[in-house]
This record gives C-alpha cells, sequence and structure tokens, in this order.
C-alpha cells in the first residue's frame, strides 16, 4: 500500500465528491457490505508497510490482504468505482500469487530513486512480500512505474487508486451504480429468494385463457 499515492487519491476524491455536491455526511452513513474484510485487508497492507516482513510470510500477509479486499470490492461493486478497486486488486493478486511475491522491476526502482547508492539494485532484498525480478510471469502487472519520490506502483496500483478516489466521491454524492441510490447490495439479492410477487387478478395466465374464450362465445 503507497501511503503518498493513497493520501493524493483519498484527496481528488473527497474534491470531486465535494464538487458534485456530495458531503461528509454521506460518509457516515454509508453502510458497505463485508466491511470487516475491507478493513483487515487494508490493515495487513498496513503492517506490511511499517515491518520489515520478508519472505513466505510477508508474500502470505500480503496475499490474504489481497483477498480480503478483492472481497470487499466484489461485494460492494455497485458503488461508484468499486469495479476499478476490484480490477486493480484483482490483478496484484494474479501476478503476486504467480510470482509467490509482488516482482518489482529493478530499472524502475532505479529510475524512481528507491535504491541507495553504490548498491547493486539486483541485490536488495525488498519487504512487504515483493521482491527484484525483471524476468518474472507477466512482469509487466508488477512494480514498474516508477514515482518520483522513491516509490514505484504496477498496473493494478494506478486501477485501484483511481477506483479509490471514485468511490470516496461516490459515497460522499451517495450514489450506487445501476440501482439507484440508498439500497443495500443485501437487499437487492434478498428479494430474489422470495420468488416472484403474487398475481392480483385473473391476467393472461394460460390457464385462463380458454375459460375467458369461452365465456365472450355465451355472449
Amino acid at each position: 500500500m503507497a501511503l503518498i499515492p493513497t493520501l493524493l487519491a483519498l484527496g481528488v476524491g473527497v474534491g470531486l465528491g465535494i464538487r458534485w455536491g456530495g458531503n461528509f455526511g454521506n460518509v457516515a452513513d454509508w453502510r458497505p457490505e463485508l466491511w470487516m474484510a475491507g478493513l483487515g485487508g487494508v490493515t495487513l497492507w498496513i503492517v506490511l508497510d511499517v515491518t520489515s516482513l520478508t519472505g513466505s510470510l510477508a508474500v502470505l500477509l500480503r496475499l490474504v490482504g489481497l483477498v480480503l479486499v478483492l472481497a470487499f470490492a466484489v461485494l460492494n461493486v455497485r458503488t461508484g468505482g468499486m469495479v476499478l478497486v476490484a480490477a486493480g486488486v484483482g490483478l496484484n493478486l494474479l501476478v503476486t500469487l504467480l510470482n509467490w511475491g509482488m516482482p518489482v522491476s529493478g530499472s524502475a526502482l532505479g529510475s524512481s530513486g528507491a535504491a541507495p547508492e553504490g548498491v547493486e539494485v539486483d541485490t536488495l532484498v525488498l519487504t512487504g512480500g515483493r521482491e527484484v525480478a525483471d524476468g518474472a510471469v507477466l512482469g509487466f502487472l508488477g512494480d514498474v512505474i516508477p514515482l518520483p519520490w522513491g516509490q514505484v506502483l504496477s498496473i493494478g496500483d494506478l486501477l485501484w487508486l483511481t477506483g479509490l478516489a471514485l468511490v470516496t466521491a461516490s459515497v460522499m454524492r451517495r450514489y450506487q451504480a445501476r440501482g439507484g441510490r440508498g439500497r443495500s447490495y443485501s437487499a437487492s439479492l434478498s428479494a430474489l429468494g422470495r420468488g416472484p410477487a403474487p398475481r392480483r387478478g385473473p391476467g393472461l395466465h394460460p390457464s385462463r385463457l380458454g375459460d375467458r374464450g369461452s365465456g365472450r362465445s355465451r355472449r
């Protein structure tokens, strides 16, 4: 989890939300599905950022965090922008799982200034379930985009950060895609389990067509 880009995305989302007529009161009223999973996944990301964990344990924690956030995003996909969060996290999960660690481009590390002077990039030991691997499987989905303040992002990061900004703006506006405002995802699904609504009046059910036809003939 890149702290500076995340804060920037949140700031952009707040700005867009205010510009589009939203307010912070709507954020307090938001009740997303499976919010504990999302909170747990983000917490794991923060732990990996502030500690120096390496090796398989760090990779495992990274994968668990990605799965939790992905589940949260999928269940709340009707919130505007959440589909981008799901897509970005899904790409990061895929490349991390295939390589048992997030592959990081050595050249991108050098361009961002993250590598200390006089140290060979290939010899760096990265924390947080990442590894320097220029020849990784689907390596273009890894951390290959250098930022000027010493961070490297992936395509998936750009997607979910963009989605985060849109989600923030949508929550401030209380906007949900394809379903109107204020109705939860679980409420939409629960209606499916109740079956068809009861029919009122004779209608045009096939079993009554004969009666209707015979009635006309008798008149």
